[in-house]
């Protein structure tokens, strides 16, 4: 079976994208054959070069889709908020037009490990639905803020493309953006869920394990979940690359990337989590405390006499 595969990066996450790929590739079975088609809003020629060297885990076919950037000026996005989003996620809502001869793909963030061949969830029936995904954490909020009966995580989603062009789904997302931008909070996942209401399909959580170290995330069983998931989704902003980062399973991204070109990030990471340590973590606190105290008597002993 071909599994149509769509990712989107800019040159900032194309080493995530790369584990994200790493991981699919890994856990394939014998009988899958992927089509990787990158949102490319950026990714340089080096990143480009490493991201089609990952075929030695696996074969598979690729190409990358430029994107007219121009589309998405004015669009609703805070930038003074998580530094995990930028204009990228709504590349998405392209795919029609970008894919006019594919009928269905698999929509996966870059934030993402797949632990278990796809074909299962791919096989899934959209005949009645133009886009299917797991319920998100927090979908009860989002859902009485939108007036809406259903709300999915956007980090995985399956796109009939088919009916998107059918019922001119693109336009109506842009039509939604321009009307209603004091209603979209969650940038392109509010707009998803809204204009797809009338045919949004539920997938099973286990293709969408959304994990972070919070307590809702622990009391909505995902966490649980996790041990199990085909699919562990790092939503938020503490990512398991960034120091700091308590999030469950952050340790299967380290092993994914052992598997990539980028391979020699990890030397890097492990001295920026001890710069963490040293001086962000709550252990630190005491001792830089004494050290932002003893720079300032410094300065102050050691000031030049005035003139």
């Amino acid at each position: 079976m071909i599994i149509h595969i769509c990712l989107s990066s800019d040159d900032n996450y194309a080493m995530h994208l790369g584990v994200t790929m790493a991981s699919i590739l890994v856990n394939k079975s014998a009988e899958d054959e992927f089509f990787f088609h990158i949102l490319d809003g950026g990714i340089s020629q080096e990143n480009r070069v490493h991201i089609e060297n990952l075929n030695t885990l696996a074969p598979f076919n690729i190409e990358f889709l430029p994107v007219d950037i121009s589309l998405f000026q004015n669009f609703p996005l805070d930038t003074d908020g998580p530094a995990h989003v930028s204009l990228a996620t709504y590349y998405r809502i392209l795919l029609p037009r970008l894919l006019p001869d594919v009928k269905k793909i698999l929509y996966l963030d870059c934030d993402i490990i797949c632990r278990s061949s796809l074909t299962t969830l791919y096989a899934e029936d959209m005949t009645d639905f133009s886009l299917m995904g797991v319920t998100d954490l927090d979908a009860d909020r989002h859902s009485s803020r939108l007036n809406i009966s259903r709300y999915v995580c956007a980090g995985v989603l399956l796109f009939n493309l088919d009916l998107w062009r059918k019922l001119e789904l693109e336009s109506h997302c842009f039509d939604f953006i321009r009307e209603h931008p004091d209603k979209i909070l969650m940038h392109d996942q509010d707009v998803l869920n809204v204009v797809c209401q009338e045919s949004l399909g539920l997938l099973e959580k286990t293709w969408d394990a959304q994990i972070c170290n919070t307590r809702q995330a622990r009391s909505s069983g995902f966490h649980a979940l996790g041990a199990t998931a085909n699919i562990i989704h790092f939503i938020g902003s503490r990512k398991p690359w960034l120091p700091g980062c308590r999030t469950p399973h952050r340790k299967e991204y380290f092993r994914y990337l052992s598997l990539t070109p980028w391979a020699g990030y990890a030397g890097e990471f492990r001295k920026a989590c001890l710069r963490h340590f040293l001086f962000h973590s709550r252990i630190s606190h005491g001792r830089k405390k004494w050290y932002v105290c003893g720079i300032r008597v410094f300065q102050r002993v050691c000031r030049p006499p005035k003139k």
